[in-house]
């Protein structure tokens, strides 16, 4: 049985070594894209018949969804977040929600989320999502009707 020439130069500890580099690195590279997560605070009531004109595009969702006759964009604030990164959005009622992208595979994109008020955990829920679509969650009360919290991701 006749043996393989070595080769002058090159180790196996340094191609193992060269080998796990490579993959350490290839791995660091192929982290996902920041997601970029987008709250709107929406007040409705059922007092008056006004729906804020930014909204007029989900008109028939909120009406469809939420029994309520008056719609009032409160706030939008966008943020950019990386996979694992929480993000804190304050809300009236000194209330906040943070937000932490998850992990999801294709084009989808899964968002941890809770609503605190004060020291009190009002919801702790996953939401699914394809990249730039948009949930609609009916929150706590606030004034003399409830948030809505349009919530969306890129």
């Amino acid at each position: 049985m006749t043996r393989p020439e070595a080769r002058p130069g090159i180790s196996a500890p340094f191609i193992v070594f060269l080998a796990l580099f490579l993959f350490a690195g290839g791995a660091a590279s192929a982290s996902p894209d920041p997601v970029t997560v987008e709250i709107g605070v929406v007040v409705a009531s059922g007092k008056g018949s006004s729906i804020d004109p930014s909204l007029s595009s989900l008109r028939t969702k909120l009406q469809s969804m939420f029994n309520y006759s008056s719609y009032k964009l409160l706030d939008r604030m966008k943020r950019p977040l990386a996979i694992g990164e929480t993000g804190d959005f304050n809300l009236p009622g000194n209330r906040t929600m943070r937000v932490t992208p998850v992990n999801a595979p294709g084009n989808k994109i899964r968002l941890a989320v809770q609503i605190m008020e004060g020291g009190k955990n009002l919801l702790t829920t996953t939401l699914g999502l394809s990249r730039g679509g948009m949930v609609l969650v009916g929150g706590p009360p606030h004034q003399s009707g409830v948030l809505i919290l349009l919530i969306s991701a890129e």
